[in-house]
């Protein structure tokens, strides 16, 4: 098999998506191990701990709230990222194809 350069590409998106992915995951993980059981058992299940809703959000768990927020804007943004390195690499090899 040959080496094609542009597997490069693709494995630099998938890197970036399951990297936003497990980051993600891993910073929320180690936020609800500091939080108390009473405020844990509050949260959703353990992929996505999501927090209920801002209107019946307790004080303990506001911060985790604002943590919950935070990282799901990098991760979306990580994602658009990830996107638009693949739509580049698509037109990269579509070029190489019909030029």
């Amino acid at each position: 098999m040959q080496n094609n350069p542009y597997i490069l590409l693709f494995g630099v998106y998938i890197a970036l998506w399951l990297g936003a992915k497990t980051w993600r995951q891993n910073k929320l993980k180690r936020a609800v191990r500091d939080l108390p059981t009473a405020m844990r058992r509050l949260l959703g299940p353990e992929p996505d701990f999501t927090p209920p809703p801002s209107d019946r959000l307790p004080d303990g768990l506001a911060d985790f709230a604002r943590l919950y927020r935070r990282t799901e804007l990098i991760r979306r943004s990580i994602r658009w990222i990830a996107g638009l390195w693949l739509l580049y690499s698509i037109f990269l090899v579509l070029r190489k194809q019909f030029l």
